[in-house]
């Protein structure tokens, strides 16, 4: 499933749930002597509703009346002829009458339910000429899905596998650093050098200000990087750390939650409910399984700030002295027309090499960035021109 349409029908849940438990505590207010507080819950309750519709409609799951019919008779077939005798039976197994009890009022809701949209469902048949596909009938059975194996197959290699996989991409990551450190000392070195040629005709004033450029830029990045980085791992860590404790305090929601993830890739109710309660049986693996559905984050991948920084910073020095060589040797257009000789061939050099990381044409990609490169190089000579000196 791809991310937006998982991360739609999350939102929905989530506020879906939200606006039935604003209805509930606006009951409640109400009860106390509070029609105030209630108002309040019952406004946001409807701004929940309308929220969670606009999620539904951006799903595509509002489809012809027809089909919503086909859909929802399918559900509380279900509804009524499994998961809620299973309910109760669990809940009575476990001593909880009054959520046995609620489970039955449920149960005997869905039965009339049922039987109401088939109603409506043969009527519009007729009404339209229209056939729905097959909808199920009251009492009939419904076919158990196939259980999940008792035991996981150990493979250790795989899993092996599975973080070497998760540390090459965190590595592949950093190659944003580096690229984006060669380019911009590049560009800034390319930039400063013609911008101060054209201000002054002097070979060492070029030097030391594109030096004090280069060196000036390259602990203004890498100290950007470091707090960007830190920040970023900051973030991840606190998102962790609160799924952690919703897992701790809230264990009944997680779960349902995560029963929801599965059975929106696919799996059948019965089956996302052995899957998660499988993961939900080593709490490690449940943080790890709702940060990776839920929240997008691997905690064994978090963002290494003094790596993001130095990658930052060497690639950032590096690649801007090699505008400033020719300035050691000469002055004037010369120099100016070496040095951005070779920034834009150490552009086009570093534009090849991300194409060829990210599997796209080494040459557009290299050209893409050079001609970025150069435009802003040429910009900034023009403007040492026209600058007083």
């Amino acid at each position: 499933m791809e991310r937006t349409r998982r991360n739609l029908w999350i939102a929905f849940l989530g506020e879906a749930k939200a606006n039935r438990m604003y209805m509930a505590y606006a009951l409640k207010a109400m009860e106390e002597g509070h029609p105030e507080v209630a108002q309040v819950f019952m406004e946001a309750a409807g701004a929940e509703t309308v929220h969670a519709l606009s999620h539904l409609k951006a799903l595509g799951e509002v489809r012809s009346t027809l089909e919503n019919l086909v859909a929802v008779t399918e559900g509380e077939a279900y509804e009524f002829e499994t998961m809620y005798p299973r309910f109760i039976r669990e809940a009575e197994d476990e001593g909880h009458h009054q959520a046995a009890e609620s489970f039955r009022l449920a149960l005997a809701g869905e039965k009339e339910h049922l039987r109401r949209f088939l109603d409506a469902l043969h009527h519009l048949e007729r009404k339209t000429g229209q056939k729905a596909r097959s909808a199920p009938a009251p009492g009939r059975a419904v076919a158990p899905p196939e259980p999940l194996p008792e035991e996981a197959v150990a493979v250790p290699d795989a899993a092996r596998e599975i973080v070497t996989e998760k540390q090459r991409i965190a590595r592949l990551a950093r190659i944003r650093e580096v690229i984006f450190g060669m380019q911009d000392g590049l560009v800034t070195a390319a930039t400063v050098g013609p911008a101060v040629a054209g201000a002054t005709a002097t070979g060492s004033t070029v030097l030391v200000a594109g030096l004090a450029a280069i060196l000036g830029g390259t602990l203004s990045m890498s100290a950007g990087s470091f707090l960007g980085s830190r920040a970023e791992r900051q973030v991840q860590e606190a998102e962790l750390a609160r799924e952690r404790w919703e897992i701790e305090q809230r264990p009944e929601e997680e779960l349902a939650e995560l029963i929801e993830m599965y059975r929106l890739e696919g799996f059948t109710y019965e089956q996302a409910r052995q899957m998660a309660e499988r993961v939900a049986a080593d709490k490690e693996l449940w943080l790890k399984t709702m940060a990776e559905k839920e929240l997008g984050l691997s905690p064994e991948v978090l963002p290494e700030p003094s790596k993001d920084a130095l990658a930052m910073g060497v690639s950032y020095l590096g690649a801007g002295i090699l505008p400033l060589i020719p300035y050691f040797f000469a002055a004037g257009p010369a120099a100016v027309a070496a040095s951005i000789a070779i920034a834009v061939v150490a552009l086009f050099a570093i534009g090849a090499i991300k194409g060829w990381l990210v599997r796209r044409n080494p040459l557009l990609s290299g050209a893409e960035v050079t001609a970025i490169g150069g435009m802003v190089a040429v910009a900034a000579y023009f403007l040492g021109r026209v600058a007083p000196v």
